[in-house]
């Protein structure tokens, strides 16, 4: 079987072929967000047009609460613009195949769940921090969506009520401690005060500190230690929550190894209830760019997304 999957996200849209659970033709461009929907949806197009000749369908894992049943995306902090876009009806009609949209992070978590890191365990969360922070909940062996498909918008929960504006209108949301314009936002604000390598570069990634911060430099250890305490109390209140198994981290700040991790668990330790009962692990993703893609084709097996 031969799919189209596609993650699209605030900044990148990353599209593959997926032909029996392997990946072929991974491609990222812009998905143009800050220019509205009609930009982003004709950068989704480009993207299914070079690859969907021969497939049974077209998977969509998306940024943003999607009513995943009806293919519409109700509205996306990181997608200006997208309230109520029908957008699988508009696919299906463009290229006359199938198409099946869901929660951009649930397609990531379907994807290490069948494929990666998640085999073969019943209770998972999944972070995802990028552009935005979101989540992804496995409970007994089950996708949870909710009532409304919106389950897992952790990025959306609120750690700090008087704390900084988030883009979705809140305050003090998650996401506006780790999600990686903030991370280089308090970097930058370091920089000011204290000397450090990260001055030399004019365009400061996450990507960028988390390699300083491997090489000793103070100030991006300083900035991700921060990150690391946040992400860990999100991941406190999760684990109170659903008392999962496995924590699976994703997203290009996974990959900042021991600087991260080190003081997530450092804090899980600290404030989880019961801390020292629970048989727990909190790790990085395994698929890295390709989780969602698969997971998105994941849309399309019927043992895993019955209609």
């Amino acid at each position: 079987m031969k799919f189209v999957g596609l993650d699209v996200g605030g900044t990148f849209i990353k599209s593959a072929l997926v032909i029996n659970g392997r990946v072929k033709k991974f491609q990222v461009i812009p998905s143009l967000a800050s220019k509205g929907p009609e930009y982003s949806i004709n950068q989704i197009i480009r993207a299914i047009d070079v690859l969907v000749k021969d497939t049974q369908g077209i998977g969509i894992g998306i940024a943003g609460i999607t009513d995943a049943r009806a293919g519409v995306v109700k509205t996306s902090p990181n997608l200006k613009g997208w309230d109520d876009i029908p957008l699988a009806a508009t696919l299906k009609q463009r290229f006359k195949k199938p198409v099946k949209i869901i929660n951009d992070v649930d397609a990531i978590c379907l994807g290490e769940w069948y494929y990666g890191r998640a085999r073969g365990y019943r209770n998972v969360f999944l972070f995802t921090v990028g552009t935005g922070v979101g989540g992804a909940v496995i409970c007994e062996g089950k996708l949870v969506l909710g009532a409304n498909g919106f389950a897992g918008e952790l990025g959306h929960t609120v750690i700090n009520f008087n704390g900084p504006k988030c883009s979705c209108g809140n305050h003090g949301c998650l996401e506006r401690y780790v999600g990686a314009r903030y991370i280089i936002r308090y970097a930058r604000r370091l920089l000011k005060k204290h000397p450090s390598r990260l001055s030399q570069y004019k365009k400061l990634t996450p990507a960028i500190i988390a390699r300083e911060a491997k090489n000793g430099d103070s100030v991006a250890k300083d900035v991700f230690t921060r990150v690391g305490f946040y992400l860990g109390v999100g991941i406190t209140n999760i684990i109170a929550l659903f008392d999962p198994e496995l924590i699976i981290i994703s997203g290009g700040i996974s990959r900042a190894g021991k600087v991260l991790f080190d003081p997530i668990r450092k804090t899980v330790r600290q404030k989880l209830l019961g801390e020292q009962y629970r048989n727990y692990r909190i790790v990085a993703s395994a698929l890295g760019d390709y989780a969602g893609i698969m997971g998105a084709a994941l849309l399309f097996n019927k043992r895993i997304c019955p209609d």
